[in-house]
């Protein structure tokens, strides 16, 4: 069940972790889903989340969470100009504006010119393959992330042991059972020593979308780039959300501390 109270077309109550309040939504942005949901609940096994940087920020909902969950300092970064108009009107609705500032940039480069390091590290950008996205309406141009979903995540995964802090920096992963998962987790096997589930969903797809000709989707559950479960006419699939955290040695070149 979501935390999420609908309010009016373009407005819903956050009711869940850090306290309630009002979110401002925009067709033009990607709005939070129930895997937003999921990362909220890891956000909460992690004690002292310190300097915070949410990639792909969209409306601003991970950044304020953590702020009102305790972080010192939340970085918001995403490349639509409209989603970072929109973040700072939801930071000043929750309270938080003067701990969260939000940058109209790629997170990823960004924060390789500036080479800093940061305690917690939010990587909720697209990831579905497009097959799913133009069928959910999820991402206003209809994309995901390509054919199997993993390209954009991957590209944030790989800069996550520059951009984390030396002994205890932390990226917070998800991982959607509508991905090529196997290829995401052989990146963080690779890179992170350890990786623990913090949260748990399993999601159905609405039928109305997901019925008639699946030729698509088929075909990418036949190449293993996706995996769907399925009981009395109805499609589902699961999400994780992992904590990984100590690089792996030979993995980050140092960097200096953010501020």
């Amino acid at each position: 069940m979501s935390n999420f109270v609908r309010l009016g077309d373009s407005l819903v109550r956050w009711t869940g972790a850090g306290g309630t309040f009002e979110y401002e939504l925009d067709s033009r942005v990607f709005m939070p889903t129930l895997t937003s949901e999921a990362i909220v609940e890891a956000l909460q096994t992690i004690d002292d989340m310190g300097v915070v940087l949410d990639v792909g920020c969209g409306g601003g909902f991970l950044g304020i969470v953590a702020a009102r969950l305790g972080a010192s300092r939340v970085v918001a970064t995403d490349v639509s100009a409209a989603a970072i108009c929109l973040a700072r009107r939801n930071a000043v609705r929750a309270g938080v504006d003067d701990r969260v500032r939000f940058v109209c940039a790629d997170g990823v480069d960004a924060f390789h010119q500036d080479r800093m390091n940061v305690d917690v590290l939010i990587n909720d950008i697209s990831g579905v393959p497009d097959a799913v996205a133009d069928r959910m309406g999820w991402y206003p141009d209809r994309h995901g992330g390509a054919g199997d979903g993993i390209a954009l995540p991957l590209r944030v995964i790989d800069s996550a042991p520059r951009m984390l802090r030396p002994n205890g920096g932390r990226l917070v992963q998800p991982l959607g059972s509508v991905q090529f998962t196997p290829a995401i987790r052989r990146r963080l096997d690779n890179l992170f020593s350890v990786r623990t589930i913090a949260a748990y969903r399993q999601f159905f797809l609405p039928k109305e979308q997901f019925s008639g000709d699946l030729a698509d989707i088929d075909t990418l559950r036949r190449q293993g780039r996706m995996r769907l479960w399925e009981a009395r006419g109805l499609l589902w699939w699961d999400a994780e959300v992992l904590v990984c955290h100590g690089v792996r040695a030979g993995k980050a070149p140092s960097v200096r501390p953010a501020p």
